[in-house]
């Protein structure tokens, strides 16, 4: 009897152990972008996924899905509203070309002297009128292990 008390005590612990370090924090985020008389659009962003849509409009509508090996979903608020993941326009008035690009400092994320992984994935939505170029890098996990 009191084996199967140990047994049944070491099970519970293994998977609650198990089911804690699976877990993850998402949140979706949205930007948008005024073409400002460009006539091409150039991605630069590194992420797990990036696709790209037409859409009716004059803006260039941005989701990014953002999602931390970290069931801390008030980490990931204050990360997301400190900009981290906002993109940087910049616009070519010579070549009509506007470029939206990841931030380069974005610095690895430490949760508890550990590095906390995160992944992101990209959907953006160009006008029709507008030639989109998709120079992004695809990576599975930014950060961690």
């Amino acid at each position: 009897m009191n084996t199967k008390n140990i047994f049944f005590t070491i099970v519970v612990i293994l998977i609650s152990t198990i089911y804690c370090f699976g877990q993850t924090s998402s949140k979706t985020l949205h930007q948008t972008f005024t073409m400002d008389g460009a006539e091409n659009v150039t991605i630069n962003v590194v992420g797990k996924n990036v696709e790209v849509f037409e859409t009716k409009g004059s803006r260039v509508l941005v989701e990014v899905e953002v999602t931390l090996m970290n069931p801390n979903e008030r980490l990931l608020d204050f990360i997301a509203n400190s900009g981290r993941y906002n993109l940087v326009k910049k616009i070519d008035e010579s070549t009509k070309q506007l470029s939206l690009e990841s931030k380069k400092t974005n610095g690895v994320i430490m949760v508890k002297g550990e590095e906390c992984a995160e992944e992101l994935s990209y959907r953006f939505y160009i006008p029709t009128n507008v030639r989109a170029i998709n120079n992004s890098t695809i990576e599975n996990v930014v950060g961690g292990e």
